[in-house]
């Protein structure tokens, strides 16, 4: 089915290409515990960010004759106020997930957004190898209403982090996402090992987030990924010549939206994606094309992911996508490469 750009999104995604001064590294959803336990790699830069467009052709609901197209934008990043600081004073995530649906429903006929932001400090140290750091802000997960205060929620992290040994980290710690899909009204304990365990292996292992790395041989990269309750992904690439390589990625998401005039209640959306991609790294620029199916995908209602009203189902759908991961690095309005 062909695909037909809404207008009011036509002019980002022609303006996108300027946004593509880039980097490898996903920063990941930067108001949680990721925000803490996650180290400033280099200096000289202002901010890391991640964004990853992805607009489906036009598809039917199952079971009806109304259609649906949805534009996802997912943003992320870490901003800090002196850039050749590696332990910053202070310093600020956040996070902007919007899905655009457009659709004779008028229950899905709405931009959702899940939007946060969150101020990171360090408290001090307790013994020789251990610190102590905090998160705390706040965010509004809506359907397009942002007067809706049943929509604001907290988000909080307190983080101990201890140095094992020169390539191994440990984080223990408390985290409060108000969004998050169970338990979002409790601080949830946390435990992760980071450790680099060799030159072609790095993983994060522990709860809530698993994340692997690995190059079992060359050109080989293969990278899984879970993050609790149930977002998921795993990405095998392959690296070509002249800076090219191809990749192919699957992934699972659940993101809730406060619904209007329904206190407590979220519409939730389950998507999975299989997408095949080309990514292009060199000195100055990393971006990635890709393009997939987008299936299992629904919408239900209800307080959180154990208590599911069904409310529509989409047929599968292609999709397109770029990814680009940045870092600005110079004076206001300019663009550099963080690796």
């Amino acid at each position: 089915m062909p695909f037909r750009v809404p207008s009011r999104l036509g002019a980002f995604l022609f303006a996108m290409p300027a946004l593509w001064l880039a980097s490898q590294t996903r920063v990941e959803a930067q108001v949680d515990e990721s925000l803490l336990t996650r180290r400033w790699t280099t200096s000289n830069f202002w901010a890391e960010t991640y964004d990853k467009p992805i607009l489906t052709s036009r598809g039917r609901l199952e079971g009806s004759d109304e259609h649906l197209q949805i534009f996802h934008w997912y943003s992320e990043g870490r901003i800090k106020f002196d850039k050749m600081e590696l332990e910053p004073p202070v310093w600020i995530g956040y996070r902007a997930f919007t899905i655009t649906a457009d659709s004779e429903v008028e229950l899905l006929h709405h931009t959702f957004s899940d939007v946060a932001l969150a101020l990171a400090v360090p408290l001090g140290s307790i013994a020789k190898d251990w610190s102590v750091l905090a998160s705390a802000g706040a965010g509004t997960a809506n359907d397009g209403r942002w007067d809706n205060l049943d929509a604001l929620f907290p988000v909080a992290t307190l983080e101990f982090t201890g140095k094992l040994d020169p390539s191994t980290t440990l984080h223990v710690g408390l985290t409060l996402d108000g969004n998050r899909g169970l338990l979002s009204a409790f601080p949830l304990p946390y435990f992760m090992v980071d450790a680099v365990l060799d030159s072609n292996l790095k993983v994060v292992l522990g709860f809530p987030r698993t994340e692997v790395v690995v190059r079992p041989f060359d050109p080989l990269i293969v990278s899984v990924q879970w993050e609790f309750p149930c977002n998921a992904s795993a990405r095998i690439e392959a690296e070509l010549d002249a800076g090219f390589s191809l990749f192919v990625e699957a992934s699972r998401r659940v993101d809730g939206f406060h619904l209007r005039h329904e206190g407590r209640t979220r519409l939730f959306f389950e998507m999975n994606t299989a997408e095949l991609g080309l990514r292009w790294k060199n000195s100055w620029m990393d971006v990635s094309l890709s393009a997939g199916y987008a299936f299992g995908q629904r919408f239900f209602s209800g307080d959180d992911l154990t208590s599911r009203t069904s409310v529509a189902s989409v047929e599968n759908l292609p999709f397109i996508a770029l990814t680009f991961p940045s870092t600005f690095w110079a004076a206001p309005f300019s663009f550099g490469v963080f690796r």
